[in-house]
Formats: C-alpha cells, structure tokens, sequence
C-alpha cells in the first residue's frame, strides 16, 4: 500500500449495507468544516454536509445495485465526499463495466433534476446562472433550501465523476478502455500524464475565476498524479539503471558470478558495447524467470489460502471472513474472469 493509497482509503467503518461494509472517509468532517466555513453558519454548514453523505451514498448504491445485476460485486464500499472509491469486481465484459460505472453518475443528475422541478421558476433560473453565487436569503422556507443545496451538490457531484481523470468514475472508465486497447504501460502512461495536465490547467483556471472550489479540486488530483508519475518513473528507472551499469568497476566481480559472466567475458579486448548488450539481456532473462518464479509461487500460496476460505465460508458463512480473505477473493475472481475472456 502506497502512502496516497492510505489517504484515500482511511476512513471509519460504519456498519454494513446489502451485504456490503461501509466506511466513511476522514475527509468527509474535513469536508463538513469547509462547508460551515463558506456558508457562515454551522446550522446549515452541517445541512449541506448531511445532503452531501446522502447523496454520496445514493451514488454508491446506485453503482452496487447495477455492478450485481451485471455478474459484479462490491465487499466495501469506502464513501468519500465526491461518491466512492471501491470499484465493483467480476465484471466480464465492456458494456457491463460502463453500466456500473456510469449509475452513480446518472443517480446523482436524476437527483439534481428533481431538486429542480420542485423549485419555483425564479430560484430555478438562479441555480442555472453560473455567475450567481449561492446564498441563503434571510427567512427562505427550509423546504426550498434543502431543494437548492440538493441541486447543486448533486449537480456537481455528477459533473466531477465524468471529468476523464483518475479516482473519478469517468477516468476508471477511460483507463479501462485504454489498458484494453493498448498495453497497460502505455494506458497507465497516457493517464498519468492526462491527471497532470487536468490539475495545472483546472490551477489556473481556479484562480482565473476566482473558485476556490475548483483550485482545491485540481490541487488534489495534481498531487495525486505527480505521485504516480513518481512511483511509475522510479519503476522505469529501476528496469534501466543496469544498462549504466560500470562493468570495469571491481565492485562488479560478485554480480559477474551471479550471471556466470566471469570466465574472459570482460577482458580488455572484448568489445565493450556487445558485451553491455550481452549482460543486460542475460540480466534481463534472469529477472524474468524470477518473477515467473514468484508469481507460481504466490499462486500457489494463493490456492492453499482459499482451500482454508471455502472452508471458512462453508462452515461459519461469509460474514467470517476477514478484509484479507475478502481481498484475495478480490484477487482471484479477477484473474479468473480474465483467463475465461481469453481462453
């Protein structure tokens, strides 16, 4: 787990839910200061923070209900301010995943539409003016606040979730539909780099506009992605830095008797560019077969580990399980369905 991993992901548990564990995300009484701030007043600073949980969890279930009706499942359902971060899984097929994906999108504009049908004609036309600011006027009916506030949470809830930019329901969509046409690298590659320039320009089109709303949202998915790019380069680099490597180096000896390289391979009048060549493919091999190693290797530590989870399950149910046993179950439907799709 990576440490924005962490950040995202730390919440508090509140119960289950259809058969689902829900969490609250600690950025929720973050996001409940923010908004008592703006609006000046902690009565309907924690009204607006009650539609927002509301609405955030109306978006969840809506993509719950429409992943299990498509073959797909939710164990945990992490609730943050702008919907969830938990992806359904076992979902076999492209139609399948856009269905989920787009239902919580969709719930919340169904619920921005029906805030404003009930409203009356001028504080319809005043929520639909972007350059009007959001205000309370003194001695407004409860009832047509609640409608407002609703309006335009939900209305922005669903405006931000079809932004093409990870953790947003629009960009897991468009990763999904890169990776499936081109190799991961290059899907991974294209959006991190689409997140970087998302955050810069939605920046400075915050401060343009005065919106501190949009700098804080932009802010946040910049800080995301530089994160990834960070992550994804050291990886790159990793896989690179043996091509640089210094053969005449003493310190090299023992690294050569790991490849069986020792025997006249670097002597002086060896070429020095095919040799380099030589090693580095040789190194690389040898990295491959390790991890083909590995990999059988946790597979089948994996196995042993469900044998004694279809054993727990059978014996005590499913509400034994743990968050680790729920994650390999994760782990194990995925790789599954992809040998399926492909076989």
């Amino acid at each position: 787990m990576y440490a924005t991993d962490t950040i995202l992901t730390f919440g508090f548990p509140v119960g289950r839910l259809g058969g689902s564990r829900f969490r609250i995300s600690f950025l929720f009484p973050v996001t409940a200061l923010a908004i008592i701030w703006r609006l000046g007043s902690v009565q309907y600073g924690l009204l607006a923070s009650g539609l927002l949980l509301f609405s955030a969890l109306l978006h969840e279930l809506a993509h719950l209900v429409v992943a299990r009706s498509t073959g797909g499942e939710m164990d945990e359902v992490h609730l943050w301010p702008l919907g969830g971060l938990e992806e359904p899984y076992g979902r076999g097929y492209w139609q399948d995943h856009v269905q989920t994906m787009l239902a919580g999108p969709l719930t919340n504009l169904l619920l921005a539409v029906s805030c404003l049908l009930t409203l009356p004609l001028p504080e319809a036309a005043s929520l639909l003016n972007p350059l009007v600011m959001f205000t309370i006027p003194v001695g407004e009916a409860l009832a047509t606040t609640v409608c407002r506030m609703a309006f335009l949470i939900n209305v922005m809830m669903f405006a931000i979730n079809i932004i093409p930019v990870t953790p947003f329901d629009g960009g897991v969509l468009l990763r999904t539909y890169l990776t499936s046409r081109f190799a991961d690298v290059e899907g991974r590659d294209l959006m991190v780099r689409l997140g970087l320039v998302f955050g810069l320009m939605g920046i400075v089109v915050g401060f343009v506009v005065d919106s501190s709303v949009v700098v804080a949202l932009s802010s946040f998915v910049l800080l995301l992605h530089l994160h990834e790019n960070m992550r994804w380069y050291e990886s790159v680099e990793s896989q690179d830095e043996f091509a640089d490597y210094d053969f005449g180096d003493s310190g090299s000896d023992e690294f050569s008797d790991s490849l069986g390289l020792r025997d006249g391979y670097f002597g002086a009048d060896a070429d020095s560019t095919g040799s380099h060549a030589e090693v580095l493919e040789r190194w690389r091999n040898q990295r491959e077969q390790e991890q083909r190693d590995s990999e059988l290797e946790e597979r089948q530590r994996e196995e042993e580990q469900m044998d004694r989870i279809l054993q727990k399950i059978h014996v005590h149910g499913r509400e034994s399980l743990s968050n680790n046993d729920l994650h390999l179950l994760n782990r194990v439907s995925h790789r599954l369905r992809d040998r399926q799709q492909h076989s």
